[in-house]
């Protein structure tokens, strides 16, 4: 299932007599409508990490503290991690019309998508509807499976999987500075992070700029860059300059640079997130 009903739903429930409402005051009453029919419901399983044996009954558990909307599941999608933390939509393994009070599980056989490769990491996107309302969807957590061989090849793949992907810190890219790319001291130069829409990374935190030694590879934290709490859209972007760094003699020849990007996942997990390496003339 595609993206579809969230804003439209919400704006349904509002717009007709607020056709010239500001900007933020309509958006304030789409987050309300997204609280009041989305509030309340989570995924328990799968938990973070959890290994599969069977593809075809890998089981996914909603939750729900009940009110007066009356909410049905209808729809989980699976998206594919590969080993570079880069997610990919694969289809839609279960769709159906469960009536979700306080709880549901529900045995979905992966397989049913097309580009299904064993074993992997993978996670689902669940989809609730609302009878009068938006309709609501559910990330969860990084979970594993295999073909069931336990073959020698088989566990070693799943041995060496990233537990950076288990733990969400995934979708995440510096994108500038570029790869190789000359910036110039003492003046300002951008900073931008692109956020793939399946991260599950929510908010940045902190922006540390390092130097590393070319001769040696040891790095050396140059600058706090950017310090605070902001909410991941898909694309973030800071201003940054370098004045003169600690024992920067060769005004950067020798020297390479990168960023260290720190965020939190909607599950509380911490983050680290590392640049290219660029240089400062």
């Amino acid at each position: 299932m595609r993206l579809s009903f969230i804003a439209f739903g919400a704006l349904t429930l509002f717009s007709a007599s607020r056709s010239f409402v500001g900007a933020d005051q309509l958006q304030d009453e789409i987050d309300a409508a997204t609280k009041r029919f989305c509030g309340g419901i989570d995924l328990a399983g799968p938990t973070q990490g959890q290994v599969f044996g069977n593809p075809q009954q890998v089981s996914v558990t909603v939750t729900r503290v009940e009110n007066a909307e009356a909410k049905v599941v209808n729809g989980v999608d699976i998206f594919a991690i590969d080993e570079n933390g880069n997610p990919r939509y694969l289809g839609t393994p279960w769709k159906g019309n469960y009536e979700l009070k306080t709880q549901a599980t529900l045995n979905v056989d992966i397989t049913k998508a097309p580009g299904v490769n064993l074993p992997s990491q993978f996670e689902f996107r669940v989809w609730v509807h609302n009878q009068a309302g938006p309709d609501c969807t559910l990330r969860s957590k990084v979970f594993k499976v295999t073909s069931g061989t336990h073959t020698n090849e088989e566990m070693t793949q799943l041995n060496n999987m990233d537990s950076n992907i288990d733990r969400g810190c995934f979708g995440i890219e510096i994108t500038k500075p570029a790869l190789g790319e000359h910036v110039q001291r003492n003046q300002m130069f951008p900073v931008q992070v692109k956020r793939d829409p399946s991260s599950h990374v929510e908010t940045y935190n902190n922006l540390d700029l390092y130097r590393i030694d070319l001769e040696t590879r040891q790095p050396t934290k140059i600058q706090n860059s950017w310090q605070g709490k902001e909410t991941v859209q898909h694309m973030f972007n800071v201003k940054d300059k370098l004045h003169s760094a600690p024992g920067d003699k060769a005004k950067g020849k020798g020297f390479a640079y990168y960023y260290k990007l720190e965020g939190v996942t909607q599950h509380t997990e911490p983050c680290e997130f590392y640049s290219h390496p660029f240089y400062i003339d």
